[in-house]
């Protein structure tokens, strides 16, 4: 390739029908699970009453994240094995038609209880189909991209799920409000549909990575897990960065999930007066909150698709995973202030909105380029297991965080919270920092 010549990703016909089936897909699946958790709370009220339906709530959540959990590294021995585009259109179906079924369901049974239990068998269909697709599309990329494509694909791909994200969550809010759950559930079981419809046509060549005389059975599975750990093992740099990023997302995720909704609830619930509050509700400053990370995101996305493919990045992952960290830090300080009552809830909210937003380009500019590390330097026939053993760890590790902050924040205090979440962070990367096998990727 001629070093002057740009990249255009968006030549590349099965990169486009893979951008436009996830882009409506995605769009659909944020605004469908903005609208299920008060679609469950509703009826769960209905059924046993407002203690009980927070219980209800959670427990549909915690059988989508153990389906996953159980479930992923399955398919991401299928991922190596079977033709994962024909494993993506086919989830794509059977998610798009029983997403269909149940909106029928929806619109015609009366019984809240019923309705749980119908919801509750759908959450597990598609829990399952989930750990089938994400493997598969996960590990897709690498396959129908060249190599020179593959970092502006991997921003426009990351990038682009930013997008979905803030389209989802506005539209959700909207839709749910004034046309109600019926038409939630019929937009996402057309989303899936079209994302099935689009994928069919991608065409690359599977035989580069499965066995047609394999025989898929629990045993070849089991044996291909091992055997995806194993090479991980065998990776050392890949394997360093991604216990490193684990390790930092551990301490990263419940200031997500535990720290802010506590601080939106109690903190700002409480406040008489702050900043705009003539016309921005406590919930909508929750958004901006969340949007501002989002669209650094983008930003950084954008960026980095500009940019060519570099031998080494292991410079760019130092940079990035110490800049999250030093953003930790000052979301940290501004939050134990605050709850000192060392600084105004103004003063807050803002230092909050401006950490948040520079969240989003330090993970970014460390995700973007990951991602195209695994999918250059990770064996084609290990992809999918790689993928699928990354995002078990993941898994595994969110609620375990998540656990361990509630039980800080409730029997210590949130500003005890903070204090761990910043020094555990900064041990962490140092000890990624000072580790030589990080200068290796």
């Amino acid at each position: 390739m001629d070093e002057k010549e740009k990249v255009n990703i968006f030549k590349n016909k099965n990169f486009n029908l893979l951008f436009a089936g996830v882009l409506v897909s995605n769009i659909a699946h944020v605004l469908f699970n903005f609208a299920i958790s008060l679609y469950i709370l509703r009826i769960a009220k209905e059924a046993f009453g407002v203690e009980q339906a927070a219980l209800i709530q959670a427990a549909y959540l915690a059988v989508s994240g153990i389906i996953l959990l159980v479930c992923m590294p399955f398919g991401g021995v299928l991922a190596d094995k079977m033709n994962k585009v024909r494993i993506m259109y086919l989830t794509d179906y059977i998610r798009g038609i029983t997403i269909g079924l149940v909106s029928v369901a929806v619109l015609f049974v009366d019984h809240a209880g019923t309705l749980l239990i119908i919801l509750f068998i759908m959450n597990v269909i598609l829990g399952v189909n989930s750990s089938l697709f994400n493997p598969a599309s996960g590990s897709l990329l690498r396959f129908i991209v060249k190599d020179e494509e593959l970092q502006q694909a991997s921003s426009y791909m990351q990038g682009s799920a930013n997008l979905q994200n803030i389209i989802g969550l506005i539209l959700g809010g909207i839709i749910f409000a004034t046309l109600g759950i019926f038409w939630i559930f019929v937009i996402n079981a057309v989303g899936y549909i079209f994302s099935a419809i689009s994928e069919m046509f991608i065409r690359y060549d599977h035989k580069a990575h499965t066995n047609d005389g394999e025989d898929i059975t629990l045993h070849a599975i089991l044996t291909d897990m091992k055997s995806g750990v194993r090479y991980l093992f065998g990776a050392k740099a890949i394997l360093a960065t991604i216990l490193m990023a684990l390790g930092i997302n551990f301490f990263l995720s419940p200031i997500f999930s535990n720290a802010i909704p506590i601080f939106i609830e109690f903190g700002l619930g409480e406040e008489p007066r702050y900043l705009f509050d003539s016309f921005l509700t406590r919930e909508t400053w929750y958004s901006i909150i969340s949007v501002a990370f989002s669209v650094s995101s983008i930003i950084m996305a954008l960026i980095l698709s500009t940019k060519r493919t570099k031998e080494s990045y292991s410079k760019q992952f130092k940079g990035a995973i110490l800049g999250v960290v030093i953003v930790i830090t000052f979301n940290s300080a501004v939050m134990i202030a605050y709850y000192l009552n060392l600084i105004s809830i103004d003063l807050t909210l803002i230092g909050m909105t401006l950490s948040m937003f520079l969240a989003g380009f330090f993970i970014m500019n460390f995700n973007i380029p990951m991602s195209l590390v695994i999918q250059r330097n990770v064996e084609p026939r290990q992809l999918g297991k790689v993928s699928s053993v990354m995002n078990v760890l993941s898994q595994a590790l969110i609620p375990i965080g998540s656990m361990l902050a509630g039980v800080i924040i409730s029997q210590l205090s949130i500003t005890y919270f903070f204090g761990f979440v910043t020094v555990g962070a900064w041990i962490v990367v140092l000890i990624y920092i000072n580790n030589k096998v990080s200068n290796q990727i």
